[in-house]
């Protein structure tokens, strides 16, 4: 008996806390704790009289509240925090300035199996946009895949500015030898030699030009920008018929096309030809210039170039002399420099390829054509020996002691006739 009276105590007890917690009017589920609390009381009141049990129940309902009271409160604080950032806007961290290109690079690795590769199917291959241009300056395009695509250009809008250039130059407007002075106005980061030099230093505009193709100097294209202007540069473009590329005063990096880049190097190089000291200023500059991936498959050769790389795009411009001259252009985006400087080779290296099977197709059609011509002109000479060959004989079987016989030769007459007629038809066909 004595069991079952403590038993009912306790039963008697979770009921008056299960009272107690509804009498409280919480709403958030703060009971649960109570219950429990109410559970572990019942198997610590099991050895004690129901008087102990009653006076439990009065200790653990006060141990609740103070339990429950701070639970809560926790619960509030968690859940406004969490909405007050919630309400905040995030702001991202600003983004960091792109690395400048370094000016030297480790040299770009072509394919090892690229000798059965086909620049088509390089430039097929490459994971992201990519344009192609091989264009020989017999005017024939070897090879163009998207050359109308736009990109941002970054510095390959240097190349046609420093040509706009040159044309001022020619005019008279200001000259190689006018000298200007960097200041930090002029500052812009990425790449170049000026902004290492230090300000209050002063450069001529023949220096300015070769900076900026030779080093793809950033600082050199701002200060030739400022001297010469951007209004003419649109009108010239607009003139070439690329009227959507124009420069800003908010903006002297725009975008491109490789058709526009490539219009820009074939004029260079026709004025490259012109022995006038402005122009052979800016060639010297982009056979100098450096950091070139292309390039650099060719370290014997005398390339002229032009690079331009930001974030997520990388280009390259190239002329190539020789036998057989030609441009390659190659523009794209990037994931890496890393995956462009090789594709940038093996690119290079299959162009090369078409160039040198165009040169033997040029070559073995020389061929022919000279043998047709020389076939041609040894018939021509064997000709006029048939010809002459009646006239020879005609006198000769014509005497004075045939004259009397006068009536006779009209019979003979018209064979002659028809022997020339048979030899001209012959020759001409």
């Amino acid at each position: 008996m004595n069991t079952y009276k403590k038993r009912l105590a306790a039963f008697a007890l979770a009921a008056l806390m299960g009272l107690s917690c509804i009498g409280c009017g919480k709403s958030d589920g703060s009971s649960q704790p109570t219950v429990t609390q109410a559970e572990t009381t019942i198997e610590t009141t099991t050895t004690t009289a129901a008087t102990t049990a009653k006076t439990t129940t009065t200790t653990t309902a006060e141990t609740t509240a103070e339990t429950t009271t701070p639970q809560t409160t926790t619960s509030a604080t968690i859940t406004t925090a969490a909405t007050t950032a919630a309400a905040q806007p995030v702001t991202a961290p600003p983004q960091a300035p792109t690395a400048p290109r370094p000016v030297v690079q480790a040299a770009a690795k072509p394919l090892q199996n690229t000798v059965n590769v086909s620049l088509d199917s390089i430039v097929k291959s490459y994971p992201r946009n990519t344009s192609v241009i091989l264009y020989c300056m017999d005017g024939k395009t070897l090879y163009s895949n998207a050359p109308n695509r736009v990109y941002y250009g970054a510095s390959m809008i240097k190349l046609p500015y420093v040509y706009y250039c040159c044309t001022q130059l020619e005019k008279g407007v200001h000259s190689l030898d006018e000298t200007v002075t960097y200041t930090d106005a002029n500052y812009y980061p990425g790449s170049g030699v000026i902004i290492h030099r230090g300000s209050g230093k002063k450069y001529t505009v023949e220096q300015l030009i070769d900076y900026t193709l030779r080093y793809s100097d950033n600082v050199a294209y701002i200060m030739l920008v400022k001297m010469f202007g951007i209004d003419g540069f649109n009108k010239m473009t607009k003139e070439w018929g690329y009227g959507n590329i124009q420069l800003y005063s908010y903006s002297y990096f725009v975008d491109v096309t490789p058709n526009f880049i490539l219009t820009s190097m074939k004029k260079m190089q026709a004025k490259s030809t012109n022995s006038s000291r402005v122009w052979q200023a800016a060639w010297k500059g982009l056979l100098g210039s450096e950091g070139l991936y292309i390039k650099q498959c060719f370290p014997n050769e005398s390339v002229a170039g032009k690079y331009g790389y930001h974030g997520e795009v990388y280009h390259e411009a190239c002329y190539f002399g020789g036998n057989e001259p030609y441009i390659l252009i190659v523009m794209s985006e990037i994931n890496g420099i890393g995956q462009c400087s090789d594709y940038l080779a093996n690119a290079a290296v299959a162009a090369r390829k078409e160039v040198n099977k165009y040169t033997a197709q040029k070559e073995a059609a020389k061929t022919t054509t000279t043998t047709t011509t020389t076939t041609t002109t040894t018939t021509s000479q064997t000709s006029p020996t048939e010809e002459t060959t009646p006239e020879t004989t005609s006198p000769e079987t014509t005497t004075p002691e045939e004259t009397p016989q006068v009536t006779t030769p009209p019979e003979t007459t018209p064979e002659i006739t028809e022997t020339y007629e048979t030899d001209e038809d012959t020759d001409e066909s």
